[in-house]
């Protein structure tokens, strides 16, 4: 018999920055904008630059909630943390 595996499928470890835009709904510019402002930590693997898909994580952790979601948050909504 064969032996069906069910997998998740593996979180990449990392990104370049084409890819990291289109995960966060960013341009690339903005992408290389928040690199060269110190906001997102990008590292170079030979010529390539990638960012660590848990400081995608970490910058969006940092942003500010919407103005609607802040309302809804201060009127008891719940919703995010």
């Amino acid at each position: 018999m064969d032996r069906v595996r069910t997998t998740e499928p593996l979180t990449p470890l990392a990104y370049r920055p084409k890819d990291a835009a289109t995960m966060l709904g960013l341009s690339r510019s903005t992408i290389y904008q928040l690199i060269a402002d110190g906001h997102l930590p990008a590292r170079k693997v030979g010529a390539t630059t990638v960012i660590r898909h848990s400081d995608l994580e970490a910058l969006l952790d940092a942003a500010p909630f919407s103005v609607a979601t802040e309302a809804a948050r201060q009127a008891g909504g719940g919703g995010a943390k």
